[in-house]
C-alpha cells in the first residue's frame, strides 16, 4: 500500500478521533493519550500542537493517508534540544490496517526526512518493552537494539521497561 505523508488539517479531526476510537485495543496499552470518547475537538487540539512544534523545529508530526485519502494513522519526530545529532521516530497505525507494512514504510520515509539534516546522526525509537509490535518494526526496519532502560516511557501504571532501538547515519 503506498502511504501518503502531510501535516494534518481541521477537516482531519472527525476521522482521526473515530480511528483513535476504533484502535484503542492496540493503542491503549502504549500511548496515554488514547482514550474511549476521543473527540474531534482533541484532535483538533493535537492537531494545532503539531503545527505549533514544526513551527519551532522541535518536531515534525504527519498524518498517514492511503492513495484514497483514508487516515492510517500518525507518525513523527521529535527533536532533542540538548543532543542536536539526535531525534527519535513515533508511530501509530488505525488498528483495521496494521500488519500491512505502514508503520514501517512511515519509519523509512522519517528516516530519510532525518538525514536529510546533516547534524543529525543518530535516530532513536522507544517502545515499552512489552510491545512487541513496535519492537518489529523498528528491528525490520534495520534499527539496533541497545536494550532496555526503565522509565523513559510513562504509561498508566507508571514508568515502563522500554526498549532503546538506534538507527546510525553512514557517512
Amino acid at each position: 500500500m503506498q502511504v501518503l505523508y502531510r501535516p494534518y488539517r481541521h477537516d482531519d479531526a472527525i476521522e482521526f478521533a473515530q480511528a483513535v476510537n476504533a484502535s484503542l485495543d492496540t493503542l491503549r496499552p502504549w500511548l496515554l493519550w488514547a482514550h474511549e470518547g476521543f473527540s474531534p475537538a482533541e484532535a483538533r487540539r493535537w492537531f494545532a500542537a503539531t503545527h505549533m512544534l514544526r513551527e519551532t523545529g522541535e518536531a515534525n508530526e504527519l498524518g498517514l493517508f492511503a492513495g484514497d485519502g483514508r487516515l492510517l494513522g500518525g507518525a513523527g519526530l521529535r527533536y532533542s534540544s540538548d543532543q542536536k545529532n539526535l531525534c527519535s521516530i513515533g508511530y501509530w497505525v488505525r488498528s483495521s490496517e496494521q500488519r500491512q507494512g505502514i508503520a514501517s514504510q512511515a519509519v523509512r520515509y522519517l528516516l530519510d526526512l532525518a538525514w536529510q539534516d546533516q547534524e543529525k546522526d543518530t535516530v532513536e525509537i522507544l517502545a515499552v518493552a512489552e510491545n512487541m509490535a513496535s519492537r518489529r518494526v523498528a528491528e525490520k526496519c534495520g534499527a539496533a537494539f541497545m536494550g532496555i532502560k526503565h522509565g523513559l516511557i510513562v504509561l498508566d501504571s507508571g514508568p515502563a521497561d522500554t526498549a532503546i532501538y538506534r538507527f546510525h547515519r553512514t557517512r
